[in-house]
């Protein structure tokens, strides 16, 4: 629920559907370790990693009930 939440426009989260885990990229950052990483979910965008929207202010169980089904998930 936490990168539902996301407020800071510098980050970036995504779901990875292989492990569950949730991925914060730092938008800002030009290092080589998060340029690979960046590398790897735009490769797999959509097969193994979506976008998490933040925003939400008090995400819920309903808010992620919700972002699962609008995901197809």
């Amino acid at each position: 629920m936490t990168a539902l939440a996301e407020t800071d426009a510098g980050y970036s989260n995504y779901l990875d559907l292989e492990t569950g885990e949730v991925v914060r990229i730092n938008d800002t950052d030009d290092s080589a370790a998060t340029e690979e990483v960046r590398n790897k979910i735009m490769e797999g965008y959509g097969d193994r990693f979506r976008y998490i929207p933040g925003g939400n202010a008090s995400p819920n169980d309903a808010a992620v009930t919700a972002w699962l089904e609008a995901e197809g998930l």
